[in-house]
């Protein structure tokens, strides 16, 4: 009874292992991007802004079309006995009616109206510029991210491999300044640097962990269960492009240049819309409904509402507005459109001067870094020679395990700032993209 009893248990435990201990993903560069995009709060906000933009877009082209509306309005008519020429006093030579039926309204002639369209579909496309500009930016988030985790994971690895010579390296020193072999010197020198290497570990660790959360927070999702996968860097990608042609490329696509010319033209269409705010507007006016010419007042609510006091009607004119005097109120607005637009330039002017810095600089960091990496590329191939002759001279008696420990902690030391300095490339080419406005792919050498 009882084996039948565990091996059921057991049956039951193989099924459900899957569910109670999920698989950890492992995620590529190109997973994370996706990820990013796709639970990103901040490109759902956009969504929303291009919706907002088209439904403005639409509203600007309301004008071109009749505008119609209920109405219930007073009117004066001119009594028989009246005369139409000289002043007449209302409610002495007028009676009060009502008119309730539908109005309508065509604008004829309102030289805003195509500009205030022309602004608007320019703020569809700088909506469409500002999602492009904030998917660059997640995208750049996921990388860095990326790429931090990925160099944190190997950092923290290669640091518990310096940890555990370190260690050995002060038990080998321990045994031999018992054996008389060795000072007490080096055993307090070995001490040391076992705690400093045990320390470089822990912030190591703490690094690694503050990583995976900020590359949780860069993909938008709280899930615990995931992991990268090591980016493959057989061979550094180097830039086929100079700065200058960089620069050309940025003046092109930079999402935030495209922004600010895109604002600037919306600025120089205000300043046109505000400066013909004292031409003439010319409406079509149209009502059908009834009216009733005579209201017997207040008190007299039934006699008003009796359908024998109202006759339809129908009534058609043209409109036509030109403002005389507004008090400086025109004049004040185009000033403010004109500042705007001014500012505009002027904003354009430094955004061109971020990007040339920016680009300078991760020129420059790049063909830095590259240097760096050939010259670690030399510290290692030295190192591991040495380790070569340390582990010879050891077999053959000559040499210590302490020097040997030594050669090999030169080993890891090089390999690791070869890492860093590969990984730093990577991300410094990550922001280049972005400032250019184009594809890493497109940026290198096939």
């Amino acid at each position: 009874m009882n084996v039948r009893l565990l091996s059921s248990a057991g049956i039951v435990l193989l099924l459900f292992a899957g569910p109670l201990y999920p698989e950890t993903r492992k995620l590529t560069r190109e997973d994370c991007i996706s990820i990013a995009l796709e639970n990103h709060p901040a490109v759902m906000a956009l969504a929303q802004e291009q919706k907002k933009a088209a439904a403005n877009y639409r509203l600007a082209k309301a004008p071109d079309r009749i505008q119609v509306s209920g109405e219930v309005k007073t009117a004066e008519y001119l009594k028989p006995e009246s005369s139409s020429s000289g002043f007449n006093v209302p409610g002495r030579d007028t009676t009060i009616g009502i008119f309730a039926g539908a109005s309508a309204v065509y604008n004829l002639i309102d030289p805003n109206v195509s500009r205030r369209q022309e602004a608007a579909k320019l703020a569809i496309d700088m909506a469409r510029m500002n999602e492009i500009k904030e998917r660059s930016t997640i995208v750049l988030n996921a990388k860095s991210a990326y790429y931090a985790y990925n160099m944190a994971i190997e950092n923290a690895a290669v640091r518990e491999k310096l940890r555990d010579k370190y260690r050995l390296k002060l038990e080998t020193t321990t045994v031999l300044f018992r054996n008389g072999q060795r000072p007490i010197l080096d055993v307090t020198k070995a001490d040391v640097d076992l705690a400093s290497a045990m320390l470089e570990y822990e912030k190591a660790k703490n690094q690694e962990s503050l990583a995976r959360t900020e590359l949780l927070a860069a993909l938008g999702i709280m899930e615990e269960e995931i992991d990268v996968a090591p980016y493959a860097m057989e061979e550094l990608p180097s830039l086929r492009f100079g700065y200058e042609e960089l620069y050309r490329l940025a003046e092109g696509h930079h999402p935030e240049l495209r922004i600010a010319r895109l604002n600037r033209e919306v600025q120089r269409i205000n300043i046109e819309v505000e400066r013909s705010a004292g031409s003439i507007k010319v409406d079509l006016m149209a009502s059908l409904g009834f009216e009733n010419k005579n209201i017997a007042g207040l008190g007299e609510m039934q006699e008003n509402v009796k359908g024998s006091n109202w006759e339809p009607t129908f009534h058609a004119g043209i409109q036509a507005r030109v403002p005389i005097y507004t008090g400086g109120a025109i004049t004040a607005r185009i000033n403010a459109a004109e500042a705007e637009y001014n500012k505009s330039i002027y904003g354009e002017k430094q955004i061109l001067l971020g990007v040339k810095a920016l680009l300078r600089n991760y020129v420059q960091g790049m063909e830095e870094l590259k240097k760096q990496i050939e010259l670690s590329r030399l510290m290692k191939i030295n190192a591991e020679k040495h380790l070569t002759l340390a582990q010879k001279s050891y077999d053959a008696g000559v040499g210590s395990q302490l020097s040997l420990q030594d050669a090999e902690a030169a080993v890891l030391d090089a390999e690791l700032f070869s890492v860093s300095a590969r990984y730093e490339y990577l991300t410094i080419l990550a922001r280049l993209s972005k400032t250019v406005g184009v594809e890493e792919d497109y940026l290198c050498r096939k």
